[in-house]
Formats: C-alpha cells, sequence, structure tokens
C-alpha cells in the first residue's frame, strides 16, 4: 500500500512557532465565542490547520513534517497563550494524528488516503466501551466522555474492554464519523470553549487493522512503527501530557502577562494608591513568576527525557509523570496568586484573570495529571515496590 508523499518543503520548529504566534491576535478575538458557544470557532480550526499546524507530529511520508513533541508543545504554548481552549484542542490534533501513525498501514491509509489534514478527536478510557471480536475485526458499542473538538473532527479514536481467551484486554479503536454520534453534554465551569462532548457508538463493526492494543500504545510498541520508522513513533504514550500541560502553561503566562501590564497603569479606587506600589502585590507577583518558571523547566526537563525517542525507563517515566504534575500544581498557585491579587475586578466575565483561574484547574483535574496518582507512581519506583497499576 502506497503512502501519499508531501511534495511541500519541510516546516522547522522555529516556522511552526512563528506561524502560531501570527495566529494569535485572530484567536483571541474570538475567545467571547468560544465561551459562549461552548467550542472553538471553526475559523481557529480552519487557520491552524491551513497553517500546517495540525501535522507537526504527522509522518513524512502521509504529508505531515514529523518534527517533535517540543515543537508540538511550544506551538500549542503560543496558541493557550490567545486561547485556552483553542490551545486545548489544536494540541489534541497533533497528538492524535501520532495516534493514528501507531496503527496499522491500512488504518493509516482509511484517514490520510485523501489528504494529511484530516481532524480526529480521541477518549483514553477503555471501562467506557464493550467490544467483542467478530470475523474480520469487532463489534464496538460505548459512551466515551471528554471528547474535545469533537465537532470539528471526521474521526475519533476510542478505547473499549475486549473479552479474549485470557480474559479482558484494552484495545484503541479508529471510527469515522459515520460511525459514531455527538451528544451536547459540555456544560463546564472551565475549558468551556472546548466542546469536550460525548461519543456514542452502538453496536458498530470496526475492521481488525483500525485496532491496536492500549500496551502497544502505551510502550511505543505499535504496529505503526514497523512503517513509521522514526524515534519519534516509538515514544510511549507518556509522552501525550506534554499536550495536557502546554495549554495550561500558555493560559498563565498570558495571565501573568496582562496582570504585570494592569498593574503599571492602575490605582486603588479606596486610597488612590499606584497598584504598582502596593507591597502585597508586587510579592504576588514575584511569587507567581518563579512557579511559572519552575513549572515550565519541570516541563521542558520532561520533553528532554523523550527527545531520543523510546524505549524509556520505568524511573524516566515515573519521574516525569510526577513532576510533570507537580508543574501543573505550580502553574495553578501561580494563577492562584494573580488571581486573588485582582480582587472584585478580577471576578468580571470579561477578566482574563478569572478564565485563566477556571482554566488552568479544570486541566489540573484532569486524572493523567493527578498529583497524588502519579506521586504513588515515582515513589513505588523509588522504593523498589512492583507498579500498582500500567504505566501510561
Amino acid at each position: 500500500m502506497s503512502a501519499i508523499m508531501s511534495n511541500a518543503p519541510g516546516l522547522s520548529h522555529d516556522e511552526a512557532v512563528r506561524r502560531a504566534r501570527a495566529l494569535a491576535r485572530e484567536i483571541a478575538a474570538r475567545v467571547p465565542r468560544a465561551e459562549a458557544e461552548r467550542r472553538v470557532p471553526i475559523e481557529s480550526i480552519e487557520a491552524f490547520v491551513g497553517a500546517g499546524l495540525a501535522r507537526i507530529l504527522q509522518p513524512r511520508r502521509w504529508g505531515g513534517y514529523e518534527i517533535s513533541h517540543d515543537a508540538a508543545f511550544d506551538v500549542t504554548v503560543e496558541i493557550s497563550k490567545a486561547c485556552g481552549s483553542t490551545g486545548w484542542c489544536c494540541g489534541f490534533l497533533n497528538i492524535h494524528d501520532w495516534w493514528v501513525a501507531g496503527f496499522p498501514e491500512q488504518a493509516q491509509h482509511d484517514v490520510w488516503r485523501d489528504g494529511p489534514d484530516v481532524n480526529l478527536a480521541g477518549v483514553i478510557a477503555p471501562l467506557s466501551g464493550r467490544a467483542r471480536m467478530v470475523d474480520g475485526g469487532y463489534r464496538l458499542s460505548g459512551q466515551w466522555s471528554w471528547a474535545s473538538g469533537v465537532d470539528h473532527c471526521s474521526w475519533a479514536i476510542v478505547t473499549a474492554m475486549v473479552e479474549t481467551d485470557g480474559g479482558r484486554q484494552a484495545q484503541v479503536f479508529l471510527l469515522p464519523k459515520s460511525d459514531y454520534a455527538v451528544k451536547d453534554t459540555w456544560f463546564n465551569v472551565g475549558m468551556r470553549g472546548t466542546g469536550s462532548h460525548d461519543i456514542f457508538a452502538d453496536d458498530v463493526f470496526v475492521p481488525a487493522h483500525r485496532s491496536v492494543t492500549l500496551d502497544d500504545l502505551r510502550e511505543g510498541t505499535t504496529p505503526g512503527t514497523k512503517v513509521n520508522t522514526g524515534p519519534l513513533y516509538a515514544i510511549p504514550l507518556e509522552a501525550r501530557r506534554h499536550a495536557l500541560s502546554a495549554p495550561a502553561l500558555g493560559i498563565a503566562r498570558s495571565a501573568f502577562a496582562s496582570w504585570v501590564e494592569w498593574m503599571r497603569t492602575k490605582v486603588s479606587t479606596a486610597t488612590g494608591e499606584a497598584i504598582a506600589q502596593l507591597v502585597p502585590a508586587q510579592i504576588a507577583l514575584a511569587t507567581a513568576e518563579i512557579d511559572l518558571d519552575a513549572a515550565e523547566f519541570l516541563l521542558r526537563r520532561n520533553l528532554d527525557f523523550i527527545r531520543r525517542g523510546g524505549p524509556i525507563s520505568r524511573d524516566i517515566r515515573a519521574i516525569s509523570a510526577s513532576s510533570g504534575a507537580q508543574a501543573l500544581q505550580m502553574i495553578c498557585k501561580g494563577v492562584d496568586l494573580l488571581f486573588y491579587s485582582s480582587g472584585s475586578r478580577g471576578m468580571f466575565d470579561d477578566s482574563p484573570l478569572q478564565r485563566a483561574w477556571r482554566d488552568v484547574h479544570t486541566i489540573a483535574s484532569h486524572f493523567a495529571l493527578s498529583p497524588e496518582h502519579n506521586a504513588q507512581i515515582r515513589a513505588r519506583v523509588l522504593l523498589g515496590l512492583p507498579p500498582a497499576g500500567k504505566l501510561e
């Protein structure tokens, strides 16, 4: 089966970041729409895809740029500075292409045969679905929550438990839009514009080639690595954490810049004193910067761990998981300091600080970023204990 080769020139890391920054103004202008409509405006998705920024982790053999998780991270940070919800959804467009690259070549052909710019939603929640093996594939049913950006996608990646002779096994499936329905369920305090609705499938047939085991995806040992042989595709599923953390960092950096600018020009309505002269506000500002810098240091250190590809040791995966989750807590702490310093002004709907506060706490609630769960993973490695569960 022949791949679709791209005739377009390659895209560098730096150029990808430059293109993302060029989109920021128009994406920021659509924030009220994203919040009100509870989904990313289609114009923002089209601009991101049109700039080639959804191809960062896609194999070159299918028209992608196959750059790095570093590039995907930096692009997501820049988009998230303009709109956290848009950054979140755009980051997953790249991650989900990376997942597709792990499926058998025939499945990759099914998705990309007409061109590289295909948007996919995805949910890793195997207990939300059930499947049984039949001749030639599987019959799949389930309901999967939190399918971010699904309104703009023509394929979905879902997970389910499959009964096998040896017991139950978690499996990953590729579904075209015709095989699932979307229910409008996304009414949330934060990340309101992500459109993270539910996906439903009712006894649909999935060909065998559109499935891989979750264990193989976790370990970076999928069938797709036999045809996509670059180091980018041998990295364990652990790398998806960077798509979760990048939006939070971008949101927080934007909130920080906004608050610095506000402090420079405003005075207290109670005392007439310049806000910039208030010692508590100064301390909160400096402390918040340290929290964000420390968080970014950890997140970029974790990117260093995966740059050369897999396999990645249990020790490195554990420290990456634990420190990545703690980095999100630092980001929340930094934004908390800014939000509380803003007083009543920060509570208004049009305040970027209250939106940032809602959004970073919503991101930090993701199970994969649980500080307690990931600290336990790291502690068990340090103590020489066996894993308590599967490492992502």
